[in-house]
């Protein structure tokens, strides 16, 4: 795509299903059999754009980034499992968040799942069976998060002194950095037990510290390792 097409769609306000088919219109890729390289080469081009000019990527966009891809290296077998439901919703959300972004230079990265040794014939995929896979795929993530976010407001919140445990927590943080002489330390070497609880009642006086501008956090990529350091330290 040329960069004022890239533009357009960055500044216009069209939903993803329009951004896919402007994509499509624009590089000439044929409605009735798509090219799925070019239109994820293509979609890849447009979120590297949006990440150049420090444009926030919705999560719906990787996602659909990472079944495109999918769907590029492991062409029909994925599509039809997606579509006519050979594939269950766990198995299909596991696929989906094979997705990452890493800051290589300026590139977004994003990984396609492992592709089965099993391969079926190819044939020709149409604008229209793309879009109802793809909005199986979000629909499918959309009821794995609505899940995660139920259970998480299962999750027991110790009612002893906030105050206290951010005390305790600062504390353990200094201790551990002046033992290894180091300047960051990993949240995940702060939570005693890897369990929802203790990593949720681990990480809410860290967000008052970080705040408070005791510590300062820094996470690269969502649902990356976060690393903290005390404030002052380059």
């Amino acid at each position: 795509m040329k960069e004022n097409e890239i533009l357009e769609l960055i500044t216009s306000e069209y939903s993803w299903e329009q951004v896919i088919y402007k994509i499509i219109a624009w590089e000439g890729i044929d409605p009735w059999d798509l090219d799925l390289k070019r239109l994820s080469e293509a979609f890849l081009q447009y979120l590297e754009k949006l990440e150049e000019l420090d444009f926030k990527i919705p999560a719906k966009y990787l996602i659909i980034a990472a079944v495109l891809l999918r769907m590029k290296s492991d062409h029909l077998e994925f599509f039809e499992n997606l579509v006519y439901g050979d594939v269950e919703a766990e198995e299909l959300e596991a696929d989906i968040e094979g997705e990452s972004i890493s800051p290589n230079e300026t590139r977004i990265d994003i990984n396609p799942i492992t592709v089965p040794a099993r391969r079926r014939p190819t044939r020709k995929i149409i604008i229209e069976e793309l879009v109802a896979a793809l909005r199986k795929a979000l629909a499918t993530h959309e009821r794995r998060k609505e899940k995660r976010i139920k259970r998480i407001g299962q999750i027991h919140i110790r009612k002893e002194n906030l105050n206290e445990r951010i005390t305790e927590l600062y504390r353990r943080i200094e201790s551990i950095l002046s033992e290894m002489k180091k300047d960051e330390i990993k949240f995940s070497k702060l939570v005693k037990k890897w369990e929802r609880e203790e990593i949720l009642n681990t990480f809410l006086p860290l967000i008052h510290l970080d705040n408070n501008k005791k510590v300062r956090c820094r996470q690269d990529n969502i649902f990356d390792e976060i690393f903290i350091k005390r404030m002052g330290e380059k």
